[in-house]
């Protein structure tokens, strides 16, 4: 009865330490896993920034007066003077020359309202 239950003890902690590597084991991937992905989320997030600081910077008057020097639209010493419409202007002007028919707008052209 004794080697019955010795070996029955043995095989009870053959599988116990089975068990216990095998949760080991996954425990140690899933470490790594998160330190990969830990690494993934901060290059991203860097990559974030640096996005943010570029539109930052282009948004500026002198990355745009830059630019329109560089396409030659602006002469070294010459200004650059920016209009920005209303969105209620430029709307309503893309309504009314979609709402009239072009004959009318010809109309209009060549005999105004009167």
């Amino acid at each position: 009865m004794r080697p019955v239950v010795a070996t029955a003890v043995l095989a009870l902690g053959l599988v116990c330490a089975a068990a216990f590597t095998g949760i080991t084991v996954q425990a140690n991937a899933l470490e790594r896993a998160k330190g990969v992905l830990s690494d993934e989320i901060a290059a991203e997030q860097a990559r974030y920034a640096q996005l943010e600081a570029s539109v930052a910077q282009k948004n500026t008057t002198d990355y745009l007066i830059q630019k329109a020097q560089d396409y030659d639209f602006v002469k070294k010493g010459e200004g650059l003077i920016a209009v920005e419409r209303s969105p209620e202007s430029a709307n309503g002007a893309h309504v009314d020359a979609v709402q009239a028919s072009r004959v009318a707008r010809w109309i209009r052209l060549f005999f105004g309202t009167r």
